[in-house]
């Protein structure tokens, strides 16, 4: 089998069309086509089903896809090897877990910007474990991650921990501190299922026999904040991550004696990244120094104070 055989595989697998692929790699329909069927008869497999609309991949397919982009990574690795300090171009496929495009978005994007004018850069936003399959599978060339105190990051990727954060429950300023049942009765302004802070609040009200009492969904992290802020409900987040935000200064977090969390940030990369490697290494720096930043207090101007609860 040959390269461009594989180059086009991946084109027709991310366009989800023979015609789109032929457009992006300069192709006319008939030669996709020829170069898809000569590396099915060369795999022995089905790669696509083709009475559906958008094109889909098979089984095989689906298998057949993450191998080939690790390939093609592998090749452009070995390219790269030879390439001497020649600065890294193309593009960066970066994820981020939802509460954390905030922090990757600002000033860190901005200095990879500045320091890698030849790079393309596209963010993608999802929960944590999609990400790391993401970043396994070579869709994504890394992916900054959340994981839990009691969670270890996988061991088959580089990783690169960024630092570790507490999780308050904030409040609107006019909102008194009360106990957990109290505020569920009020209820929670939450991201859907999935979020790790969810998981935390639903471990936290087993032992009282609840169930989290959610009053809004969102993924929008800047929208939970001012919910929170106009007293629809009770939210969780680190006050360090929601600094960036502007209705940030807005809310306040109340510590409870029954609610303990803190999660831990990580940069994960896939296996074989070449030339780009030395992005990570400026991007590791200046999430550091954004995140260290983020308590400074003049980032967190007119922060109202913590509240502890008088059950403490």
């Amino acid at each position: 089998m040959k390269l461009n055989e594989i180059r086009t595989f991946i084109a027709v697998a991310d366009a989800q069309s023979v015609q789109e692929a032929g457009n992006r790699l300069g192709l006319t329909q008939s030669a996709v086509s020829r170069l898809i069927q000569r590396l099915e008869a060369e795999l022995g497999v089905v790669l696509f089903d083709r009475q559906t609309k958008p094109l889909a991949l098979t089984r095989d397919g689906e298998l057949a896809l993450a191998h080939a982009r690790r390939i093609l990574a592998a090749t452009s690795d070995f390219a790269d090897a030879f390439a001497g300090s020649a600065e890294p171009r193309g593009l960066l496929r970066l994820g981020t877990a939802h509460v954390l495009t905030a922090l990757a978005a600002g000033r860190p994007l901005d200095e990879l910007r500045a320091g890698f004018p030849g790079l393309t850069l596209r963010l993608h936003a999802d929960w944590s474990n999609p990400l790391i399959e993401q970043v396994r599978a070579g869709s994504l060339d890394g992916a900054l991650i959340l994981m839990c105190d009691d969670q270890a990051p996988p061991d088959d990727l580089p990783v690169r921990r960024i630092g570790t954060e507490p999780v308050s429950i904030i409040a609107s300023p006019g909102d008194g501190s009360a106990d957990l049942a109290a505020m569920n009765r009020r209820g929670w302004v939450l991201q859907p299922n999935g979020c790790r802070y969810r998981e935390a609040l639903h471990q936290a009200l087993a032992p009282l026999g609840l169930q989290p009492n959610v009053t809004v969904e969102a993924y929008d992290q800047s929208l939970l904040v001012s919910l929170v802020a106009r007293g629809v409900g009770f939210g969780l987040a680190p006050m360090g991550l929601i600094a960036p935000i502007p209705g940030a200064v807005a809310v306040r977090p109340l510590e409870l004696p029954d609610f303990r969390m803190a999660v831990t940030i990580w940069l994960i990369q896939a296996r074989t990244t070449g030339r780009i490697a030395p992005v990570f290494d400026r991007l590791e720096q200046s999430l550091r120094h954004e995140l260290s930043a983020s308590h400074r207090p003049d980032r967190r101007t007119a922060q109202p104070p913590v509240l502890h609860s008088a059950a403490e």
